[in-house]
C-alpha cells in the first residue's frame, strides 16, 4: 500500500490542506499504522489511529477502500479568528432553533432560557481554534456490497507551542 496521489487544496479563509489519496485493500489494513504522512509531524500516531478506526468502521470486507487524508498547514491568527466567528454564529443558530418553538408554546421567558442554555451547550461542544492549530480530516469510501458507503472523521491538533 502506498499513497496514490498527493495535492494541495486551498479551502475557506485561505486554509491550505495537503491531501493524500490511497487505496486500502484488506491485506493492507495492518500496515495502516506504518503509513508515514510527513505533514502529520508530531501527531503521526494520532492520524494513523484515526485511519485504522475509519477503515474498520467502513467494514470494507474484501473490497478496496479509497481514503483521503487532508492535513492543513498551521492556522494563522486571522484564520483561527474566522473559524471561531463561525463557531459563535453556529451556536447562536442552534440555540435559536431550539428556543424559538419553545417560546411559542410557552412563555417567552422560558423560550429565552432554552435559547441561552442551548447556545451555551452548543458552544461547549464546538471546538475553539488557535493560531498554530492543524486541522486533520480523513474521508473513506467503499463501492459494492450493500451499495456505495462514505464516512469521514476530523480532529484538531492543538498547537504545542
Amino acid at each position: 500500500m502506498q499513497i496514490q496521489r498527493t495535492y494541495e487544496y486551498a479551502g475557506h479563509f485561505g486554509i491550505v490542506f495537503h491531501v493524500s489519496q490511497l487505496v486500502v485493500l484488506p491485506d493492507h489494513r495492518a500496515r495502516l499504522r506504518e503509513l508515514h504522512i510527513s505533514e502529520a509531524k508530531g501527531a503521526h500516531y494520532e492520524v494513523n489511529t484515526m485511519l485504522v478506526a475509519l477503515y474498520d468502521r467502513m467494514q470494507a470486507g474484501n473490497r478496496a477502500c479509497e481514503m483521503k487524508v487532508a492535513i492543513s498547514q498551521p492556522l494563522n491568527r486571522r484564520q483561527a479568528d474566522k473559524l471561531n466567528d463561525q463557531r459563535f454564529y453556529a451556536s447562536g443558530v442552534v440555540g435559536s432553533a431550539a428556543g424559538g418553538p419553545v417560546g411559542l408554546l410557552t412563555k417567552a421567558i422560558v423560550g429565552t432560557a432554552v435559547t441561552a442554555i442551548t447556545t451555551y451547550l452548543a458552544k461547549r461542544k464546538l471546538p475553539t481554534h488557535h493560531a498554530g492549530d492543524v486541522i486533520v480530516s480523513i474521508q473513506a469510501s467503499v463501492n459494492g456490497g450493500i451499495g456505495p458507503q462514505q464516512s469521514s472523521v476530523s480532529t484538531i491538533i492543538k498547537n504545542q507551542g
